[in-house]
C-alpha cells in the first residue's frame, strides 16, 4: 500500500489484533522470543529511527500462507508472502482474507505485486479497493 501514513500503519496493527490471527513481532531478527503483545505503529517506528541498527519484523501466518512485514517505511505498508504456497484454489482466501484486511483497515486501495524495489512501475497482480 503505497501513500500510507502512521494512522494506516496503526489501524492495521489494530484490525490484526482483532482477528486472532497467528501473528510473532520480533525486534531483531535474532530474538528467540516473540513480543507478547504486538506494540503500536508509533513504538515501532520511534525505535526504528531512534537507533538504525534495529530492526522489526512481524508475521502473521493465515492457514499456511506466511505474511511478513519488515516496517522499511512509514510511507508504504508492505507485506512479503511466497505466492509458491498458494498452490491451488483453496489456499487463495487466506491471500484474499489479508488483501481485504489492509484495504478494510486503512480505506485505502491495496495491490499485490512481484517483489521489486520499483513498486509503482509494476503491474498489480491482484488489487483491492473497499
Amino acid at each position: 500500500m503505497l501513500d500510507a501514513v502512521l494512522a494506516d500503519w496503526e489501524a492495521v496493527l489494530s484490525a490484526l489484533r482483532e482477528t486472532g490471527w497467528p501473528t510473532d513481532f520480533r525486534w531483531t531478527m535474532a530474538e528467540t522470543e516473540a513480543a507478547e503483545l504486538l506494540p503500536t505503529a508509533d513504538e515501532i517506528f520511534r525505535r526504528l529511527t531512534a537507533d538504525t541498527d534495529e530492526s522489526a519484523t512481524l508475521t502473521v501466518d493465515l492457514d499456511g500462507i506466511v505474511f511478513r512485514s519488515y516496517f522499511f517505511d512509514v510511507d508504504e505498508i508492505e507485506f512479503t508472502f511466497d505466492p509458491g504456497g498458494v498452490t491451488d484454489a483453496a489456499r487463495f482466501p487466506g491471500v484474499a482474507s489479508f488483501v481485504r484486511l489492509l484495504g478494510n483497515a486503512t480505506g485505502k486501495r491495496v495491490v499485490v505485486l512481484m517483489e521489486s524495489t520499483d513498486h509503482a512501475g509494476l503491474p498489480a497482480l491482484l488489487s483491492y479497493q473497499p
